[in-house]
């Protein structure tokens, strides 16, 4: 019972906080490289394991359906309304022909505490060309419910990431990933406009 109402918690929590930032940009599809792929799903967990009890906080992975919703791990996030993947994670909807999969970790609490989204590319997207459509897709945001202070773009395993939230957080995230990918790149690394 207590599980059910956390998930349900958490659920009511997304779709108000989600609804803090504001849509915008329009930008065209990118092509060129691709690597050896790892699914967006297995990264974040390979990442969030990787934390210490003490590192973790309270976290919601996925998006709000009943099968994705996952409480306190990363979980799946379904592509295909791509209206609300922008309007949630931060992802241009207008490239989501660029991605096969997603999948998401969110603090419980406050998504501009932390936010984020691991997109496994579509053969021939070149990652840095849509890192920065996602960089700058979050830094046209109205942000209304807080500030993050941080936004991260990187790339490992034939995914990108992005995130945002507080410096420690993100800073936190970004080292765990680059640890525990090898071909980790960061693409983007700079404080939110405000």
């Amino acid at each position: 019972m207590k599980k059910l109402f956390a998930l349900l918690l958490a659920a009511a929590l997304l779709v108000t906080l989600g609804a803090c930032a504001a849509k915008e940009p329009n930008n065209t599809a990118s092509d060129s490289s691709a690597t050896e792929t790892v699914d967006p799903l297995t990264l974040l967990e390979t990442v969030w394991n990787s934390f210490s009890e003490d590192e973790k906080f309270p976290a919601v992975g996925g998006d709000l359906s009943e099968a994705n919703l996952k409480d306190g791990a990363p979980g799946k996030y379904d592509i295909t309304d791509a209206a609300e993947l922008d309007r949630v994670m931060g992802f241009p909807q207008t490239e989501v022909a660029s991605v096969k999969a997603a999948a998401s970790l969110t603090h419980m609490m406050n998504a501009n505490t932390f936010t984020c989204g691991a997109y496994q590319l579509a053969s021939g997207v070149d990652a840095a060309a849509l890192a920065k459509k996602v960089e700058q897709n979050i830094q046209s945001r109205q942000w209304m419910c807080g500030f993050p202070d941080k936004l991260v773009v990187a790339s490992a395993g034939g995914c990108l990431i992005a995130m945002f939230g507080i410096e420690e957080s993100i800073n936190l995230f970004r080292d765990k990933l680059t640890a525990a990918y090898a071909d980790a790149v960061v693409l983007a690394d700079e404080p939110i406009d405000a």
